[in-house]
């Protein structure tokens, strides 16, 4: 499908998402010139009438929708059985993704994101529209920050008429509605419950009901309460948990009326007066009826003379009292041991054996000790070896004898005690080493960078960023040092163009300045010498004289040239001829090898006595003049390789020595 042109319109760049229904595209809209997400059906869709009806008519409702919070829908369409959705393209990642990565994410980051969706979801609400699969896969951080709500109105098509065809339940199961797991029609309600379940998982880090299957799970929606979420995360204010739990009620009418009410409510959940407010449960919003007490009424003055008349007759004789006494002592004895058992049976408390729980996960740890009838009390301490969210250590300790529904506190981990991230920009790199690593940073990555401003070995960047919290032996630290004003190696230009040198400056940062001279052995419009020598290593940006030729000199007399006198030889200087033979090695042998000689006398610093490719030995001779008291030396480079080099003292040469 890469590459394809879907309605002639929208090209397939790549994919970007694959689920049990369709897989997600990135596209470019070929008549408006922007990147869309296109949303193609799986093909075992495509046979199912139904399906497809509903998959329309709840798309196109869906296209209505225009909120910053929700991910609009721009097109929906079939081309040659191709049924998609043409989106909005969103750069980022699921909130399912964003969990994982993190973990338990703050309550007020919580709270921000999930506010953005509920927007939106009010407004699909106030347009009749359900979403009816609000869960983590559905919501889009993007890098800014931003949530947004996709997949409008797609689950009805799926649970109405295909869900046998695909496992897309398998990931929405642990956010169903307590209706939506019987099989009943979801509506505003059912997304609130979502809602909860979503904030659930995101402030405990954990989904609220787990099973080993999705009927489990959704058992487990119709018949259990979830663990109160302050139990696995104490940091939770208990307005935050309030809103959790009525999100979450079993009874649609206990939940709130609308998303506009859940928001209302959000806005001022982190409200100091509402911090410590009364834990909702679902009978806590019921009026208190006021129980009505009859009236003590004196007995009718029918049954009272009728009394009177009894007492006024004769008593009749007394028959066998004893009997009638023994009866009665043996039906109170067995009443009283029936009582006394039947007493003991519902008041006593059995005692259990306290599990051993540290070094479990909390969740882990809560479990073994609810299955006991045990109860448990969360206390957060940083430990700098202890993983986070493990238990360090317990009261009780394991194997102590207590009675059911004892307390259990469990001394949890928060892990190393974070600090703020030194701040090393600026410095020089030997001393931010230093100081990083006595602030307990064991592992740090350097990496170098040319800079025209800040000087060699001073830290340009760090990550992460100053005051960032960290914990140093956990932390991966990474410095970006300068190294430097950066150089090049000045090419040999003798015998280039013009054009050539310039190229040849503008692709390594440097300026070139051209003269010209009349010359009778270089060819106009070439190069005949240039000023840094060839090899010369320079700052980028630095300027390099060039001379071209203007060929030769047209006004000159053409005489027959003489041999040039020999210059006279300052007293005092000294030459000698310096014999240098390169030697090849096997390797070199097998293929011409690149040689360079570049020598500095008395007359010449850096120049390039010879530079030619050879495949066997030779000797060169090289030329010298040395001042009094100075040096002259010489490097031969082969293959651009430093290979040999003398430096020769004015002592070591006699006047006319001819070299070695």
């Amino acid at each position: 499908m890469i590459g394809k042109r879907v309605s002639g319109r929208y090209k397939l760049l790549e994919v970007i998402g694959d689920g049990g229904m369709a897989i997600v595209y990135r596209a470019k809209d070929l008549i408006l010139d922007r990147d869309v997400a296109v949303k193609v059906l799986r093909s075992e869709f495509n046979k199912d009438e139904d399906f497809i009806r509903r998959f329309k008519r709840e798309a196109e409702s869906a296209t209505s929708l225009d909120h910053p919070n929700i991910v609009s829908i721009y097109d929906v369409g079939e081309d040659e059985e191709i049924y998609f959705i043409v989106m909005e393209y969103v750069q980022g990642k699921t909130l399912k993704q964003y969990i994982k990565e993190h973990g338990k994410i703050s309550v007020e980051e919580s709270l921000h994101i999930m506010k953005q969706i509920v927007s939106g979801m009010a407004v699909a609400h106030e347009h009749g529209i359900i979403h009816r699969d609000i869960k983590p896969h559905n919501i889009l951080i993007t890098e800014d920050g931003t949530a947004k709500l996709t997949d409008f109105g797609i689950a009805l098509a799926i649970t109405s008429a295909t869900i046998t065809h695909t496992n897309s339940i398998l990931g929405s199961v642990h956010y169903f509605s307590p209706e939506q797991a019987r099989g009943g029609i979801a509506n505003a309600k059912s997304d609130i419950y979502s809602f909860g379940a979503v904030l659930y998982e995101m402030v405990t880090g954990r989904v609220p009901f787990v099973g080993e299957s999705p009927v489990s799970v959704a058992l487990k929606h119709l018949q259990e309460n979830v663990i109160e979420p302050r139990r696995l995360n104490s940091e939770i204010p208990q307005s935050v948990e309030n809103i959790i739990l009525k999100s979450l009620a079993k009874n649609p009418l206990k939940r709130y009326d609308s998303a506009q009410e859940l928001l209302t409510d959000m806005n001022s959940a982190l409200s100091p007066d509402r911090m410590f407010e009364q834990k909702w449960t679902e009978d806590s919003d019921e009026d208190e009826k006021t129980k009505f007490i009859p009236p003590v009424v004196p007995p009718p003055i029918e049954e009272k003379l009728v009394k009177e008349e009894e007492e006024k007759a004769p008593k009749k004789k007394k028959k066998k009292w004893w009997l009638i006494l023994l009866i009665s002592l043996l039906l109170l004895g067995g009443a009283a041991v029936a009582a006394f058992t039947i007493w003991s049976s519902v008041f006593s408390v059995q005692e259990v054996n306290v599990p051993d729980v540290v070094g479990d996960t909390y969740e882990d740890a809560f479990d073994k000790l609810k299955a006991k009838n045990l109860n448990v009390k969360r206390e957060e301490v940083f430990d700098p070896e202890i993983e986070d969210g493990h238990v360090i250590r317990q009261n009780p300790s394991s194997g102590t004898v207590v009675k059911e529904h004892a307390v259990i506190v469990l001394h949890v981990s928060k892990g190393p005690e974070k600090e703020n991230m030194p701040d090393v920009e600026g410095y020089n790199i030997e001393s931010a080493q230093t100081l990083l690593k006595d602030k307990g940073f064991t592992d740090i990555n350097i990496n170098y960078e040319e800079s025209d401003t800040e000087p060699e070995g001073t830290v340009l960047t760090q990550s992460p960023d100053r005051d960032e919290k960290v914990t140093p032996a956990e932390t991966t630290v990474t410095l970006t040092v300068s190294s430097g004003t950066p150089t090049v190696q000045i090419s040999n230009l003798i015998g280039l163009t013009e054009q050539d040198v310039k190229t040849y400056s503008e692709n390594e940062g440097l300026i070139a300045e051209f003269t010209s001279e009349y010359s009778d052995t270089v060819e106009k419009g070439k190069v005949i010498s240039q000023n840094p020598a060839p090899f010369t290593q320079v700052e980028k940006g630095a300027t390099i004289s060039v001379v071209l030729s203007d060929g030769p000199d047209p006004n000159k007399e053409k005489e027959e040239e003489a041999p040039p006198p020999e210059p006279e030889k300052p007293a005092g200087d000294r030459t000698t001829t310096k014999k240098i033979e390169v030697r090849l090695g096997k390797k070199e042998r097998n293929e011409p090898a690149h040689v360079r000689i570049v020598y500095s006398d008395k007359n010449a610093k850096d120049k390039v006595f010879v530079e030619e490719e050879i495949s066997e030995t030779k000797e060169y001779a090289l030329p010298l003049t040395i001042a009094e008291g100075g040096t002259a030396s010489y490097v031969v480079y082969i293959n651009d390789k430093e290979e040999k080099k003398e430096t020769i003292k004015y002592d070591d040469i006699k006047e006319g020595d001819d070299g070695d």
